[in-house]
C-alpha cells in the first residue's frame, strides 16, 4: 500500500509539474494578445458556519472566508488563495484551525455549443495550518467534469457535475487523513420572471471513502439556494445550506447554515 501511494504521489507531481511548464508556455505566448489579460477576483464571505464535506470544522462557529483567484491570461489555468479564520471562538482552541488553502486549477471545454458539451477541471490543492507548525497540513488532487448543455430546462439547463478527489498528508502530517472524496452534483438557474435576477438552486450527494478515518459510505447530502446582486461594481451573493448527514463517522447532525459574499473583479 505504502509503495502504492509512492507511486501516486511520483505521477502527481509529474502531472503537476508539467501543467506548470505549459502554463509558463501558454502565458508568454497569451502576453502577446491584447485581448487575453490576467483577470483578478477578489472575494469576502461570511458564513454562519464553516461546513467542509460534511465535517463542522468549527464546531458551530462562524467564519470569515477571503479568497483571491487569478485567471492566467485566459489560458485555463488559475490560481487562488483562499481563507477560513473562525469568528468569535474565544478560548475554545477554535482559532488554532485558521486555515490557508492554496490552489493550482484547470479547466478546458470540449464541444461548447453542443449538447454533449463537457467543462473537464484538474486541480492541486495544499491545505495549510499556519498555528498547528504543519502537523494538520494536507494536499489534494482532483478532476471534474460537468455537462453545461445536457439537460435543457426552459432557457437554461439542469447541469450533471462530478468531482473526486485524493487526499493525503504531508510528510509530517497525519496519516489517517488520507482517503477519497466523491461528489455528484446537479445545479440549476432559475430566472425571476421580470427581473434581471436568478435563483441558483444545488444539491449534492457525497461519498467519504476513508477520509479523516471515516467510514466508507455516502456521508452527506446538500441543497442550496443563492442569487447574484449588482451593487456598483460588487457582486453580493446571499445564500443558504441545508446538510442531511448520512454518517455518524462524518457528522452527527444535519446542519443548516448560509452567509454572503461580496466579490469584485479586475
Amino acid at each position: 500500500m505504502l509503495a502504492n501511494e509512492s507511486c501516486l504521489k511520483n505521477r502527481i507531481t509529474k502531472l503537476f509539474t508539467l501543467a506548470i511548464l505549459v502554463s509558463a508556455v501558454n502565458l508568454a505566448f497569451a502576453q502577446e494578445q491584447e485581448d487575453k489579460k490576467l483577470g483578478i477576483d477578489v472575494d469576502a464571505t461570511y458564513v454562519s458556519k464553516y461546513i467542509w464535506r460534511g465535517y463542522d470544522l468549527f464546531d458551530d462557529h462562524a467564519a470569515f472566508q477571503p479568497s483571491v483567484n487569478a485567471d492566467l491570461f485566459k489560458t485555463g489555468f488559475s490560481l487562488n488563495v483562499w481563507g477560513s479564520i473562525p469568528i468569535g471562538s474565544g478560548g475554545d482552541g477554535i482559532n488554532d484551525w485558521q486555515e490557508y488553502d492554496y490552489t493550482l486549477a484547470y479547466g478546458y471545454t470540449l464541444f461548447e455549443k453542443e449538447p454533449y458539451a463537457l467543462d473537464l477541471g484538474a486541480n492541486y490543492i495544499y491545505y495549510h495550518f499556519p498555528k498547528l507548525n504543519h502537523m494538520a497540513d494536507t494536499q489534494e488532487a482532483g478532476m471534474s467534469v460537468a455537462l453545461p448543455n445536457l439537460i435543457k430546462l426552459g432557457d437554461n439547463a439542469l447541469v450533471p457535475s462530478y468531482y473526486t478527489g485524493k487526499l493525503w498528508p504531508t510528510s509530517s502530517g497525519n496519516p489517517d487523513v488520507a482517503g477519497w472524496f466523491h461528489t455528484f452534483g446537479l445545479s440549476y438557474d432559475l430566472a425571476i420572471p421580470k427581473t434581471e435576477y436568478a435563483l441558483s438552486l444545488s444539491t449534492d450527494i457525497n461519498y467519504n471513502d476513508g477520509m479523516f478515518g471515516s467510514d466508507s459510505d455516502f456521508s452527506h447530502a446538500t441543497v442550496g439556494l443563492s442569487t447574484n446582486v449588482d451593487v456598483g461594481p460588487i457582486t453580493l451573493t446571499p445564500f443558504i445550506n441545508y446538510q442531511i448527514s448520512m454518517d455518524d463517522s462524518v457528522n452527527k447532525e444535519n446542519e443548516l447554515f448560509g452567509g454572503i459574499s461580496a466579490a469584485f473583479s479586475f
